[in-house]
This record gives structure tokens, C-alpha cells and sequence, in this order.
């Protein structure tokens, strides 16, 4: 439901982003255990959430909020069944993954402000 709804949103992507996909962190998690892959999942769930939640640094896109709005309802749905299923799971150190995809986040919010959260900057 959520590509879905994402495919509904977005129209071309932009050429040239300064914003790696972090292919590297994504293929060390496909090798961790299945309580890190679900808490990779809801804390990268989190942050999507968080960014796309701040409403009023979304007036350049041109996406209609009422999809936006339903978007982040499924996306909480799913953070919130995921947090359920490793509430019981207490590494006893924070993982490696955790400060990679932190790090990832606060890199792509920095490049949102840079370009004063165009919509280019959103694609």
C-alpha cells in the first residue's frame, strides 16, 4: 500500500542528487539477525515519518495531501505493528546500523533545508 501510494505522489525524480542511497547500510542489514532488520525497519519507518510530517516545509511539492496524510497513516500503522513484534528485544549496545541510518536521515534533513525544501529537493 505504501509504494503504492508513493508511485501516486512522485512524478519523475531528479538527475544529479548530491543525497547517496545508502546501498552499503541496506546490505549489512540483509545479513543481521531478523530482530535488527525489523528495528532497522522501524527506526528508517521513524524518520520518514518525521521528515514528510513537518507539513510547513512541504509547500513546494506539488503532492496532494490528502495522500500525503493517508501515506503517513499506513507508515505509522506499520512502525507501530513492527515496534510490537522487538519490544522484547533489548540489545545490550547500540547497533552499528542505528548511527549509519541516523546519520543517513540527518545528512538528507540537512540537504532538505539547504535547498530550502524545494521540491526537487524532496524528489
Amino acid at each position: 500500500e505504501s509504494l503504492s501510494l508513493l508511485k501516486d505522489m512522485g512524478g519523475k525524480y531528479p538527475e544529479g542528487t548530491k543525497v547517496s542511497f545508502p546501498g552499503r547500510l541496506y546490505n549489512m542489514i540483509d545479513n543481521a539477525k531478523v530482530e535488527d532488520q525489523v528495528k532497522f525497519l522501524v527506526l528508517t519507518l521513524d524518520h520518514i515519518i518525521r521528515l514528510m510530517d513537518a507539513r510547513e516545509h512541504m509547500n513546494s511539492v506539488q503532492w496532494n495531501l490528502q495522500t500525503v496524510e493517508h501515506f503517513l497513516a499506513v507508515l505509522n500503522r506499520q512502525s507501530s505493528d513492527l515496534k510490537e513484534c522487538v519490544a522484547r528485544y533489548q540489545p545490550s549496545h547500540k547497533e552499528s546500523y542505528e548511527k549509519k541510518i541516523n546519520r543517513h536521515f540527518k545528512i538528507l534533513k540537512k540537504n532538505l533545508k539547504k535547498k530550502e525544501y524545494s521540491a526537487q529537493a524532496w524528489e
